[in-house]
């Protein structure tokens, strides 16, 4: 197991929730790879604003207040689609894959 990986925290739990919708793998359509990407931007953006740097625990933390605010508006992932805070789930889940937070 790599240094780091954290099996039963948010970002593996939603990296495999989401990882069953299909964008996380390599073969994506290519407005999808914009549209993360530019996500991703404003996720390590925000983090780094904090003065963090992209962590487990920065980006679990991230997940944590983005899903909060997500609640609050009464945001739920059983849309049809990809909503723009579904985007941003899936930005922060590759943001783990990436970096080896998550398998």
């Amino acid at each position: 197991m790599r240094p780091g990986f954290f099996a039963e925290g948010p970002l593996a739990r939603l990296s495999r929730e989401f990882g069953l919708l299909g964008p996380l793998g390599d073969s994506i359509e290519p407005w999808m790879t914009a549209e993360l990407d530019q996500h991703a931007a404003a996720v390590r953006d925000s983090i780094a604003a904090d003065g963090g740097s992209i962590t487990r625990l920065s980006l679990s933390r991230y997940l944590d207040g983005f899903m909060d605010g997500c609640r609050e508006r009464g945001w739920h992932s059983s849309c049809d689609g990809y909503d723009w805070e579904t985007l941003r789930v899936l930005a922060v889940c590759r943001l783990a894959k990436e970096h080896g937070f998550v398998r």
